[in-house]
């Protein structure tokens, strides 16, 4: 977006954060019910987390391939109809998912919506379509605190709704993403120019080679791998802590889901309200590193979990994680986004969607692997060293390369 731009409308915003609301809602359901409705479908429950951690990589193994090429198809069609038909394909995941009645329809419920699964990063590039630079890390962080009030009403609401039924949280979740598809249908507007169409190469469509050239570019080859290095722990995290708080509290669904309700209070109070006044204070690269500062103290607290079973240690780690993954994850994105050109928001996001979702791959079974052989802390110590290591990583690309780098592109080059 350049200046003379003018700011998008109310119903496109309006659009754009209830999509990001209804996506963390309908994810956010399943968290405080899975380990239960999973366990179902198992003979050896000492296999639990190792397939939660299967069906994660199922998802991400399908979004790897499923993402570049939904981001260069945003680039050259519009981000509108790869949104839409992203959340329909998440639709139906969610309403075959809650279907079940054996194990391979689980599973055939995350591959459907891994292999549509576009639409956070088409929601990315709208605002990054019609926003300025220098706003985009306020717009991000709106979309976090949206993003995590999903988180603080879907557990509350899986956790009521398993009442009824371990599958009724998915028909909810299914039920809601439906009916953002119509509504966008009618209401959602494009946002990207014609005249910033690009042409789609077959090359384009392949991970692989997103993502080798992305990190063929200095300005942001450092700004991937601290992305890489905390979305592996946090992958982990996400795998194991059901499971951990399961095994180390001995709490149900509804105690469970009060802890994914203390994320969601977390993003919205920091996101929401505190994290443009953070970048006017420290400026994106700043923020950034505090966030990963503050998700390395949320991963060592979780990490002692298992020896000092505390109610009270999990809230305090996981509040700790939460807020730092939140100004990290917003304030990334800002740097990300501003280093790519107009023409090329929607490769980028694709291709960062697909390096996540390679991490993705093999993180929960990692994960799984390190709780069930090497202990229940394990996942949780190797996070904790990986997220050091990210920081090092942002720290050393900030000093190489300031904030401000645009992105050098194919259409930047020529012109």
């Amino acid at each position: 977006m350049t200046d003379s731009t003018p700011p998008p409308t109310k119903n496109a915003l309006l659009f754009v954060f209830i999509s990001a609301f209804l996506g963390s809602l309908g994810i956010s359901l399943a968290f405080p019910v899975l380990p239960f409705l999973v366990a179902r479908y198992l003979t050896d429950q000492n296999q639990l987390a190792a397939t939660i951690g299967w069906l994660t990589i199922s998802y991400s193994l399908c979004s790897f391939f499923a993402a570049p090429v939904l981001g260069a198809l945003s680039d050259r069609y519009g981000r509108r109809p790869i949104l839409l038909f992203s959340l329909l394909g998440s639709a139906i995941g969610y309403l075959i998912f809650g279907w079940g009645g054996a194990l391979w329809v689980l599973f055939l419920g995350r591959i459907i919506d891994g292999l549509t699964a576009g639409n956070f990063s088409a929601l990315f590039g709208f605002l990054a379509d019609t926003t300025r630079p220098e706003e985009r890390g306020k717009y991000f962080g709106i979309m976090g605190a949206v993003f995590g009030s999903g988180f603080i009403i879907g557990p509350a609401v899986g956790g009521l709704a398993s009442r009824i039924s371990l599958e009724t949280p998915f028909y909810i979740a299914a039920a809601v993403t439906l009916l953002n598809v119509v509504w966008g249908f009618f209401y959602l507007p494009e946002s990207h120019k014609k005249e910033n169409r690009a042409h789609i190469q077959f090359s384009q469509l392949n991970p692989l080679t997103q993502m080798v050239s992305l990190f063929q570019l200095p300005g942001i080859r450092l700004l991937l791998i601290s992305g890489v290095l905390f979305m592996v722990p946090f992958v982990m995290m996400q795998t194991t802590l059901a499971v951990l708080i399961k095994d180390t509290l001995h709490w149900g669904p509804d105690q469970t889901s009060t802890v994914f309700i203390v994320v969601g209070v977390s993003d919205i109070v920091v996101q929401g309200l505190l994290l443009g006044w953070l970048i006017k204070m420290l400026k994106e690269s700043g923020v950034a590193l505090l966030g990963l500062s503050l998700s390395l103290l949320g991963m060592l607290g979780m990490a002692l979990l298992p020896g000092h079973p505390s109610g009270w240690v999990l809230y305090l780690s996981v509040c700790s994680f939460a807020i730092g993954e939140g100004i990290f994850t917003a304030s990334l994105g800002s740097l990300t986004s501003r280093a790519a050109g107009p023409k090329a928001q929607g490769r980028v996001q694709g291709g960062s969607q697909a390096l996540n979702s390679l991490t993705q791959v093999f993180s929960p079974a990692l994960a799984g692997q390190l709780y069930s052989r090497t202990g229940h802390a394990s996942p949780f110590w190797s996070g904790a060293g990986m997220i050091l290591l990210g920081a090092l990583a942002l720290a050393s690309q900030l000093g190489i390369k300031g904030p401000e780098t645009e992105l050098v592109t194919p259409e930047t080059a020529e012109t």
